[in-house]
């Protein structure tokens, strides 16, 4: 079998009945390994490696890179695990070893569901689909669960500048299918005519906030970042200063008040885990009930969040506020596949008289927000 010159790739492209050896033993070495078994019955797994650890993985030798060297006879296919890819691929090509690739599913493992999975779901979706506003946001939800599924016909893998992707295939007809769901991200279906106060989780460089404290009826936003104002320009710092409806709050939100760390990478930026001392690279974080009463919010009117998978947590502690006073949500909903059913079905089931709706605002599996609006305040 001759050398494979293929930098990235999803399961689609390993050649048929390839001796496969899986670069990573972390939860992407692992998950892959379950993908194919599930899904590439026809390939064999013959041993894992990895830079730094030896021994055995998932019951499989782990082989050091100079082992891969030694033993090319052995496979015809290395795929790399790890969003470290491009630099472990640069090392073996190093050492002469150009049969080896990039393999997504590490990436997307969070976003998209494998087929055992979807077997189990029907009673979640349905639950979903049944509280959802409109046969349209029905439509929308049904396409970005079947555009999540693996092997979904719906995507394709894509590279734009170096960056790869799941991106739908057919946008020009998703976009006019779902028009109404894909105008404004986090302001789609929510009344602003009612809105006084904000929440904001995860303000980053401060873009809505400046939209929203230049209506005249905002009486303040209060933004919340970890990473405080370094992603915002002079510009934007000025004017929100300038604005007086602007008040910043270098903490996430959670469900306690703890100190956690941070995985820096701008907006994708992350809460690692919880952390036992506040040292360099960690953050506080607090719910936003204490909060609420700390800085004395008169009234919660709008909250808006996107905070990379932790607004699950958020909403836990936020819901003693949300319950008294009743805000329109805008809440990201798709940095997994755990929240995509889990903050739909949450928020259906504590919010009582909510109409409950769904935008996208991207080409592919990013951006899909989900919309919670007090039936007394929607416009239909």
């Amino acid at each position: 079998m001759s050398d494979i010159e293929i930098r990235y790739i999803d399961h689609t492209a390993i050649p048929e009945n390839s001796r496969i050896c899986l670069y990573g033993i972390g939860k992407g070495g692992a998950e892959s390994l379950k993908l194919l078994r599930q899904i590439r019955s026809d390939v064999e797994i013959v041993f894992f490696a990895d830079t730094y650890q030896s021994g055995s993985f998932e019951g499989f030798e782990i082989l050091s890179p100079q082992a891969l060297v030694e033993r090319k006879n052995e496979y015809d296919l290395i795929l790399v695990c790890s969003c470290y890819y491009p630099e472990i691929i640069k090392h073996l090509h190093s050492l002469d070893i150009n049969n080896v690739a990039g393999f997504s599913w590490p990436k997307f493992y969070g976003y998209q569901f494998l087929p055992d999975e979807i077997v189990t779901l029907d009673n979640e979706i349905k639950f979903i689909l049944e509280n959802l506003h409109s046969e349209s946001d029905r439509a929308l939800y049904k396409f970005l669960f079947e555009a999540r599924g693996l092997g979904s016909d719906h995507i394709q893998l894509s590279s734009h500048d170096g960056d790869w992707a799941y991106l739908f295939k057919e946008y020009k007809e998703f976009s006019r299918k779902f028009s109404v769901h894909i105008f404004y991200s986090y302001f789609d279906f929510v009344n602003l005519s009612d809105v006084e106060y904000v929440v904001q989780a995860g303000v980053y460089d401060g873009s809505e906030a400046l939209f929203l404290t230049g209506l005249e009826q905002i009486e303040m936003l209060y933004g919340y970042d970890p990473q405080g104002n370094t992603a915002f320009s002079e510009q934007t710092l000025q004017m929100l200063s300038d604005s007086g409806k602007f008040t910043l709050i270098t903490k996430g939100l959670w469900n306690s008040e703890v100190i956690a760390d941070l995985a820096l990478d701008g907006s994708a930026s992350f809460v690692r885990g919880i952390a036992e001392n506040q040292d360099t690279g960690t953050v506080q974080l607090a719910t936003l009930n204490n909060e609420a009463e700390r800085l004395a919010i008169p009234r919660l009117d709008f909250l808006i969040a996107d905070i990379e998978n932790s607004e699950m947590l958020m909403l836990e502690g936020a819901m003693k506020i949300i319950e008294r006073d009743r805000p329109q949500l805008a809440i990201c909903f798709y940095h997994s596949k755990e929240q995509f059913l889990g903050v739909p079905i949450m928020l259906m089931k504590q919010l009582k008289n909510y109409v409950f709706k769904i935008g996208h605002y991207s080409k592919g599996l990013d951006e899909s927000v989900f919309y919670a609006i007090p039936k007394e305040k929607f416009n239909k």
